[in-house]
């Protein structure tokens, strides 16, 4: 082997300062986390706000602006009657809930030997992720100003979705762009896809968790229909942690009022996945449901709450990137993606 000529000084330092510059940059991502959640965030908002605007743009012949107003008019306006008519109802429940559930939770404590619920629920990552959760949905200041940098955030992007588009682009070399472009095209389609069949999902489980706990008596129906509506946003995890409160509501009651939850919840779910989700999505994504589970608890595991909130469309996403830009494009693989199958479904038609 030929002698290798020793590094300079200066390549010796400059060597460092990258490492060192790479570290850097690592342990800033990792401490902005949230904020590349909340970004994040902003963007699947935006994708709503697109899908909704879409079908109104077709109709009318309409451009994109005056589509999403249109759109963001829409949901306010349905936002403002479902509060009319059931906002005041909502209201006290959700009143009753911040009130009761932490006696519901010292007496089920109480009433298991030895060892405190929390002490269970604390013993292990997972268990942490849930209390914390619950930690972090109590804050709901914190939960209010998130939501607003959310949504006006996701407003600008729907606005002008090129503009960030293209920034983002312009972060990689010119030589990878076209494909980084495409997967980023193709993340898109995934996300609405997925999003517009969970937002099925979320209200009609909202909706039938919420009648059947007030067929069978349970406290608080309107309330814990509403959290089991959001909760579905969160594939596998959340029905688990919607149940919770229900259940501790019912354990106020009687046991056998417990088992009617129990029943509901199970029931409720199974309806979810053989029925609503076939029907509203059929396979939306590509995404099997163990990989699913293992990214929304890891990415909760290592972002909190926000992380468990976004894990499964950010699974969605990294999904897809590994498919087209690692097995597709450096392994050669033929990989199926669905958001080509979707956009290439009103081609054939056409044909």
């Amino acid at each position: 082997m030929p002698n290798q000529s020793p590094l300079s000084e200066a390549d010796y330092v400059r060597r460092v300062l990258i490492a060192l510059g790479i570290i850097a940059l690592a342990a800033a991502a990792y401490l902005l986390s949230d904020i590349f959640l909340l970004i994040f965030g902003s963007v699947l908002l935006a994708v709503v706000l697109h899908a909704i605007a879409g079908p109104v743009g077709r109709m009318t012949g309409w451009g994109q602006r005056p589509s999403l107003a249109v759109a963001g008019v829409g949901i306010a306006l349905l936002l403002i009657v479902v509060g009319f008519l059931f906002g005041a109802q909502i209201a006290s429940q959700l009143s009753t809930l911040a009130s009761e559930l932490p006696e519901a939770a010292a007496r089920v404590s109480k009433s298991v030997p030895l060892v405190s619920v929390s002490e269970i629920v604390k013993g292990s990552s997972v268990g942490n992720l849930i209390a914390n959760a619950v930690s972090w949905g109590s804050t709901v200041f914190g939960a209010v100003a998130t939501l607003i940098v959310v949504l006006i955030a996701g407003i600008y992007i729907a606005l002008d979705p090129a503009v960030y588009r293209d920034g983002f682009l312009k972060l990689f070399p010119r030589g990878v762009q076209e494909q980084v472009a495409e997967t980023v095209d193709d993340a898109g389609v995934s996300l609405r896809l997925w999003l517009g069949a969970q937002l099925m999902a979320m209200i009609i489980v909202g909706v039938l968790i919420g009648i059947g706990l007030a067929i069978i008596g349970a406290p608080s129906p309107l309330a814990l229909g509403l959290i089991a509506g959001v909760l579905e946003f969160v594939p596998i995890i959340g029905p688990v942690i919607a149940a919770i409160p229900a259940l501790l509501l019912a354990s106020t009651q009687s046991f056998s009022m417990v088992l009617w939850v129990v029943g509901l919840f199970v029931v409720v779910q199974q309806i979810e996945s053989n029925v609503i989700m076939p029907l509203v999505s059929g396979k939306a994504v590509n995404l099997p449901p163990a990989v699913g589970l293992f990214a929304v608890v890891a990415l909760g595991i290592l972002f909190g709450p926000l992380g468990l909130l976004l894990g499964y469309p950010l699974a969605i996403v990294i999904d897809v990137a590994v498919r087209r830009l690692y097995v597709r494009e450096t392994l050669g693989e033929q990989v199926e993606i669905r958001s080509e199958q979707s956009a290439a479904a009103p081609n054939r038609d056409e044909g």
